[in-house]
């Protein structure tokens, strides 16, 4: 807890938004300019709905842990179902910043529980790693 709490403290260096430009077109450069997705968040249970798609660099989850310390604008307490993807678990927080109640999809969760609704944060870990270590390289972007 005290290493989240100092790696909020010196403002989540390199977290998404330090290094995301705003607007559609800047978002989309990100994505494009990213080389493969972590994860996915769904609006409905069971990959229905909208959907939320995270990406990260190089070969997703291998040896690597990417952080999303707030969602994109809109999806804020709106996440029902969630998957990580290329070796990547998903473990969903109520609070921002990692912070507050979590559950951990391994990979995949149908529907999030007690959860649904409640996702205010989102990191992908590599498979077999459980909700306890700071990300350690942010995500590179969400569309």
């Amino acid at each position: 807890m005290e290493e989240a709490e100092q790696f909020i403290e010196e403002g989540a260096p390199g977290h998404i938004e330090q290094l995301q430009p705003s607007g559609v077109a800047a978002r989309s450069a990100v994505a494009a300019a990213s080389t493969v997705i972590v994860g996915k968040a769904w609006t409905g249970a069971s990959r229905s709905g909208s959907a939320l798609i995270h990406y990260g660099a190089g070969s997703g989850c291998c040896g690597v842990t990417f952080g999303f310390p707030s969602i994109v604008s809109g999806w804020n307490n709106n996440v029902r179902s969630a998957e990580g993807i290329n070796n990547c678990w998903s473990t969903q927080y109520d609070g921002t910043g990692y912070t507050g109640s979590k559950l951990t999809c391994t990979p995949y969760c149908a529907t999030l529980g007690a959860l649904a609704a409640k996702t205010s944060s989102i990191v992908y870990r590599p498979a077999g790693t459980w909700g306890r270590t700071i990300p350690s390289s942010p995500g590179t972007g969400a569309v």
